[in-house]
């Protein structure tokens, strides 16, 4: 008696579903299936897959920061005449603009002497006081690395874990596929051997 309640239509002929050809065909079948599962799977969790996912979603994510800051070539050559478009009944931006402006054209003059005297004054000042504002800011980023290179570990602990996890229930999940597929073997071919030859 066969386990599959169906017969098998090709072409013109209709083979039993007990027949052996169809076995090794449903089981070739079922291995290729099983195949592409563990890969995908396998795919998926993959540390290295994981991590290179991340990598390229950031990468694009900076890509189109790039992008929007930077704009493109032709954005640059159009700029004053989207510039004059977009300040025309906008004195903020116009302002905004003009003193963007007024701020290149004062950076690329050199420094008077007063100029120059003025920016030492200054450069004392901050250069006296500069132990008092750097101590608690030295102290800040020295917690702020602590607290996320302790994040970072346990991230990368989950992701090891993740991992490992789901290897052993691929392996497992593919040891019991093999084990279904040699008894449902074992099964037809016994069933084979105990049906009469025609």
């Amino acid at each position: 008696m066969s386990t599959y309640s169906n017969d098998i239509t090709t072409g013109d002929t209709a083979l039993r579903s007990d027949d052996p050809e169809v076995i090794r065909r449903d089981i070739e079948a079922t291995r290729a299936d099983l195949s592409r599962d563990v890969d995908a799977l396998h795919e998926k969790v993959s540390p290295a897959r994981v991590v290179e996912r991340r990598v390229d979603r950031a990468k694009g994510a900076v890509g189109s920061v790039k992008e929007k800051v930077m704009g493109s070539t032709d954005t640059a050559t159009s700029a004053p005449s989207v510039a004059r478009q977009k300040t025309q009944g906008n004195p903020l931006a116009a302002g905004l603009i003009a003193f963007g402006v007024g701020w290149l054209a004062s950076s690329l003059i050199p420094a008077s002497q007063k100029e120059q005297q003025a920016a030492s004054a200054v450069k004392d000042k901050a250069s006296e006081h500069s132990d008092t504002l750097t101590a608690p800011l030295k102290e800040a980023a020295s917690n702020a690395k602590d607290n996320l290179q302790g994040a970072a570990e346990d991230a990368v602990q989950s992701v090891k874990s993740t991992a490992t996890d789901a290897a052993a229930t691929v392996k497992d999940e593919a040891s019991s596929a093999k084990d279904d597929v040699a008894g449902q073997a074992r099964s037809s071919k016994d069933e084979i051997s105990s049906t009469p030859s025609s």
